[in-house]
């Protein structure tokens, strides 16, 4: 029987966190050396996968394992990705401990930027096909593994998921299943196991919308200038928002939490269908259904002049969509042209359409029940929809089963969290049976 060695684990995580590997907008801006450092570190931390899978660097530094199963499993190969990269820490002086520490509290809880998004998923990965090789396991099937480096900024030019797609894609791979971070397990109040497994994800938009004019001197302003009247189409846009509906997912994602819920949730979710007005009422005031039944465009960043003195040639504002399964970028910009003034032109910073929903009646899906309901028995699974997005996009078009999961096998303790926030911090108690969960996962697959 395989043992688990919990502060091995609390190392190895330590070991990737210290490593500060922070994200570039813009390409030529990413810090290689800090992802070859953790390269190194992985190398040196993991001597039986590094000695037993094939490793390659593809792009600036994304990693790509390869384990050749022996071919006995008629399934297709499984692919497990997680991301290097982490986003900036922000004020050093606003952690409790420094961001990039990886400081072991004495209530066991690891603090740093990286320890939740997504280093913990690398480390529980590698952690456990490490043991197996000890163990003298093989696979029937071939397992990939993907960790691209810029997952954290939303694709763009040089995305790695993109590049590391295209190679498996180039080499004729297709998968069996896909996982990624995010999703997981937890208690509810009433004692009940829940798993949440992302099944579907928003698409993305940044965009940027702007005013140009002949700019000037402040002293002698117009009656309104660019960044006013830009101002004032954004606020109109704000309040001339998308249509909202239900889509398929968040249906599905409501059926399955109603025997859950309490009040109007009960009642809304037991039969969504029936009570569409009732949620698309509420999402007017409680953003929690907004984000659920439509389209979102928010915006986030804005630019005048670079004076205060001077009047702006060029004002701009940045928003950022999350388009709903089922939709499309060509609607949302078919949306702004019929939402904002003509002097109001916009043009398509990065974004992507909403991927494919994925199955939860296949191989894959049934695979995860049996192994979660093994480990919680009663468990109960709630196919749900993400609002934000991860690299496990770029891969649906070669799962011919759809079968693309945002799922970890993580247990919430309650002690985690601050991901994308100072203080991140994640519960070294929860690493072991994370690491037992891929355990169990590439040992039953295939099967």
């Amino acid at each position: 029987m395989i043992q688990y060695d919990k502060d091995l684990f609390v190392r190895h995580l330590q070991g990737m966190v210290q490593i500060p590997t922070v994200s570039s907008a813009d390409p030529e801006k990413t810090r290689v050396e800090e992802f070859q450092k953790l390269h190194a570190y992985l190398e040196e931390a993991y001597p039986l996968v590094h000695q037993t899978l094939k490793r390659e660097v593809i792009g600036k530094c994304a990693l790509l394992y390869t384990w050749k199963g022996t071919g006995k499993s008629e399934q297709l190969p499984l692919l497990m990705t997680a991301h290097q990269d982490v986003v900036p820490e922000g004020d050093h002086a606003m952690w409790t401990y420094p961001p990039f520490s990886a400081h072991l509290d004495e209530n066991g809880i690891i603090w740093g930027r990286g320890t939740t998004d997504s280093k913990c998923n690398i480390q529980a990965y590698l952690d456990a096909i490490e043991l197996l090789i000890a163990d003298g396991f093989v696979p029937d099937y071939d397992l990939y593994l993907a960790f691209g480096y810029n997952e954290e900024i939303m694709g763009g030019k040089g995305a790695a998921g993109q590049i590391l797609h295209d190679e498996l894609q180039k080499r004729g791979v297709q998968l069996g299943m896909a996982i990624d971070e995010c999703g997981g397990v937890s208690k509810n109040e009433n004692g009940d196991y829940i798993a949440t497994i992302f099944v579907a994800e928003k698409g993305y938009a940044d965009h940027e919308f702007y005013i140009d004019d002949k700019g000037g001197h402040s002293a002698y302003p117009p009656l309104h200038t660019t960044l006013s009247r830009l101002g004032k189409a954004i606020y109109d846009l704000e309040k001339r928002r998308m249509q909202p509906h239900l889509c398929p997912p968040v249906i599905q994602q409501m059926k399955a939490e109603a025997p859950f819920e309490k009040g109007r949730e009960k009642v809304y979710f037991s039969n969504p269908e029936a009570h569409e007005a009732e949620m698309i009422r509420l999402a007017e005031t409680e953003k929690n259904y907004n984000q659920m039944v439509r389209t979102t465009t928010t915006p986030t960043m804005a630019k005048g002049s670079d004076q205060a003195n001077i009047l702006p040639e060029h004002a701009s504002i940045i928003t950022n969509s999350r388009i709903l399964p089922g939709e499309t970028l060509e609607q949302l910009e078919a949306h702004f042209r019929e939402s904002v003034p003509e002097e109001v032109h916009f043009r398509l910073l990065k974004g992507h359409n909403p991927p494919a929903v994925s199955s939860t009646d296949s191989y894959g899906y049934h695979l995860l029940q049996e192994i979660m309901e093994e480990k919680y028995p009663g468990i109960t699974f709630i196919p749900s929809m993400m609002a934000g997005g991860t690299d496990s996009r770029y891969y649906c078009d070669l799962s011919p089963s759809h079968s693309v999961y945002r799922f970890t096998g993580i247990f919430e303790s309650g002690k985690s969290g601050g991901a994308h926030s100072v203080n991140e911090h994640i519960d070294s108690a929860i690493l072991a049976d994370n690491v037992d969960f891929y355990v169990r996962l590439f040992s039953k697959y295939g099967k």
